[in-house]
């Protein structure tokens, strides 16, 4: 599973999340207090203060149009989307390639069942080490589980960690397919599709047509996979999973009217696609 370049994307959007703190509040998508006490270095220092929020949040927008609006749009989404999932029955979560994902520390929703995070030893210890410096006590539902979702038996390693395959779940697999090989993106799709009926799995995707269209982009960041969004919902059922929705840069102004008046660049680069074990 790759991790390098994963890291890298997962400390971008993280700094990304963490400017919004500066956003008013009747335009703010999202509320990340997290985020910053994740990151180190210059990313941290830069997310735990104020003006150099402000600075980056200039910057960012005009030397790379599109990227923070995309992350925090997507993030949004699976946000809400995870909210839905657990006031349908969603008894349980699952995070695979968690990464620097701070969904599981900021959403009330979650804390009322078990979350497993799942990532590589090297990336989970890192962010271990990092929580630590979260202010106030952790959540005591979140269980770590070092694997590698292109080669570990899913099912297997769970079952071990106390996950009860019989009850609903939700699966978070955010900002992580593109990064694997098809084959390795199969094994989560086949996993997921053999859940309890009423699970769901909440996916990122990069459009093939975005691929195509930006090889250097392709070849900069490591892009492995990538799906036509017209041939995801046959490809899914192949698995046992009915497309629910799949939305992109062209959708989020409709979802969010607190995007009018922001100076955000919205663009087309991965799609955020909801399915459901539905047999």
């Amino acid at each position: 599973m790759a991790s390098i370049r994963v890291e890298t994307t997962a400390i971008a959007v993280a700094t990304m999340r963490a400017l919004e703190a500066d956003v008013p509040p009747a335009q703010r998508l999202l509320d990340d207090p997290v985020s910053a006490h994740l990151l180190t270095g210059v990313p941290g220092w830069i997310a735990r203060h104020r003006r150099a929020r402000l600075t980056l949040g200039r910057l960012a927008e005009t030397a790379m149009p599109g990227v923070r609006g995309t992350a925090i749009c997507r993030t949004r989404v699976i946000d809400d989307w995870c909210r839905d999932a657990l006031a349908a029955g969603a008894r349980q979560v699952v995070v695979l390639g968690a990464g620097l994902d701070s969904r599981p520390y900021r959403l009330a929703e979650l804390a009322a069942v078990p979350v497993w995070e799942l990532d590589l030893p090297g990336t989970q210890a890192l962010k271990r080490a990092a929580l630590a410096r979260v202010p106030g006590p952790l959540p005591a539902n979140i269980r770590y589980l070092a694997a590698d979702v292109t080669v570990d038996p899913l099912a297997a390693l769970l079952a071990d960690a106390g996950f009860d395959a019989a009850l609903p779940t939700l699966v978070v697999f955010e900002a992580v397919a593109q990064y694997l090989p098809p084959a390795g993106v199969t094994p989560t799709f086949v996993w997921a599709g053999s859940l309890a009926p009423g699970s769901r799995l909440v996916l990122t995707y990069l459009p093939d047509r975005v691929r195509r269209g930006r090889a250097r982009a392709s070849r900069r960041y490591g892009w492995l996979s990538a799906y036509d969004p017209a041939e995801l919902p046959t490809l899914l059922a192949a698995h046992g999973l009915t497309l629910r929705a799949d939305v992109g840069a062209e959708d989020y102004p409709a979802r969010y009217p607190q995007l009018r008046g922001r100076r955000l660049t919205l663009r087309e680069i991965e799609r955020v696609a909801l399915a459901e074990v539905s047999r």
